[in-house]
């Protein structure tokens, strides 16, 4: 199961420098894999020394291409949606809601960041394809990108980026699905999860946040 955890931590690391406006889904993913490999090659040589330099370096790799507000705002589920904004009655909830999805946002992205960096310094290197869209693809609104990870098994892990385009035409994740595991899906049940136990108190959420741990996310894969 370790190499799962590994195909986890390339999804959520592949994301990289080359995203540009003009790159499609395909090109973006393709060409940031191997980017990835290469900070990842980079870092054996000083991240026991210096590791908030690699650290800074995944953020930096994620923050062009994962659209983490995006992706924060639906594992917040309804407390994170535009309609619940809408619903919200005066200028004071409007703007705690806000104050608490960019509090949330920078949570959540620090959290994946803290814990999955350092297994990423445990890749070894294998094989990874990224499948080239269909002629007809229709790239007008949300678009999947498909990957192989070739590890310890005969079938490749595969991994699905949902990806849509920014506002400045940039192609960017919104979600991941692994090994048919919604990421996405995963830590939005694990807001509401903490939302009830803390009586519907976000802040309270938030402030008690954590990432699911590599145990809790392979034994939910294993099943």
């Amino acid at each position: 199961m370790k190499k799962y955890f590994l195909a986890l931590l390339v999804a959520f690391g592949f994301a990289g420098a080359a995203a540009a406006a003009e790159k499609g889904p395909y090109e973006v993913v393709a060409s940031t894999t191997q980017e990835l490999m290469s900070v990842i090659e980079e870092a054996r040589g000083y991240a026991d020394e210096d590791p908030d330099r690699f650290n800074r370096e995944v953020e930096a790799l994620l923050d062009r291409v994962v659209d983490f507000q995006s992706f924060a705002r639906g594992v917040m589920g309804k407390y994170g949606s535009g309609s619940y904004y809408k619903s919200l009655s005066s200028d004071e909830e409007r703007a705690k809601f806000r104050s608490q999805v960019i509090r949330f946002t920078e949570t959540f992205k620090s959290g994946l960041i803290n814990t999955y960096s350092k297994g990423l310094l445990t890749f070894n290197g294998n094989r990874i394809e990224v499948l080239p869209l269909d002629d007809d693809a229709d790239l007008s609104g949300s678009v999947g990108v498909t990957q192989k990870i070739y590890g310890d098994r005969p079938e490749p892990y595969q991994v699905y980026y949902t990806m849509r385009k920014d506002r400045d035409g940039t192609w960017k994740v919104r979600n991941v699905i692994i090994e048919g595991l919604n990421v996405g899906e995963l830590y939005q049940n694990q807001f509401a999860a903490d939302a009830r136990s803390y009586k519907g108190d976000i802040d309270k959420v938030i402030d008690n946040w954590s990432v699911v741990p590599q145990e809790a996310m392979e034994e939910k894969v294993a099943k």
